[in-house]
């Protein structure tokens, strides 16, 4: 369902951009760009009853992404996301846990296999921490707990650049995460493939 509608999206979204102009994307120098993405794979499943409510997912949930190129072809990027949430609550406890990267790396989009001077194909690598947050509440007790490893994103996908200030975004990215101590929902499965799709908002650059 998830999927269809980001197509159906895809679609329909360029006829109400035509009025503005794409002008010519093959230099990128100076462009930046904000991505709100949400994960087309994975797994979702939620479980209600008197006694028991919970919600899981594996795979990406949603994400944020800013990117600049300084170069026509390479630009820096700085992103986030949640991966692998986990929430339950029974009786008078929560329990929830989460995954969250913060990755800094680079961009490549090569002006040798644009499709067009909007449709511009990328791969990129990004590196840093993905951080581990598990919360426990009580009736009459409280805690929390985070831990950190060390980890890389590799992503390939194509940057379509509708109009002057939108953009839409469809990659697969695959997350190398190191291990972490503690093994539950979310740490289980930090690694692996997934595919998203991301609407955004640019500027600057040449037109």
């Amino acid at each position: 369902m998830r999927i269809g509608s980001a197509l159906l999206f895809v679609v329909c979204v360029p006829l109400l951009g035509r009025a503005q102009s794409t002008g010519d994307s093959l230099n990128l120098a100076g462009r930046s760009n904000i991505v709100l993405g949400i994960g087309l794979t994975g797994a979702r499943s939620a479980t209600a009853s008197p006694d028991l409510q919970s919600t899981h997912t594996t795979g990406e949930v949603g994400s944020f992404a800013f990117t600049h190129w300084v170069r026509p072809e390479i630009a820096v990027l700085v992103s986030t996301s949640v991966l692998n949430a986990d929430a339950t609550t029974s009786g008078g406890n929560a329990h929830t846990n989460v995954i969250t990267p913060i990755l800094f790396g680079v961009s490549y989009s090569p002006r040798a296999v644009a499709l067009t001077s909007s449709l511009r194909p990328f791969v990129s690598a990004a590196v840093g921490p993905y951080v581990h947050t598990v919360s426990d509440a009580g009736t009459n007790t409280a805690s929390s707990s985070t831990e950190s490893v060390a980890g890389a994103r590799f992503a390939a996908g194509t940057n379509w650049f509708v109009a002057r200030h939108f953009m839409l975004s469809l990659e697969g990215d695959y997350h190398a995460v190191g291990r972490f101590s503690r093994q539950d929902a979310a740490t289980s499965k930090a690694s692996g493939l997934g595919l998203s799709f991301g609407l955004g908002f640019t500027w600057g650059g040449k037109y």
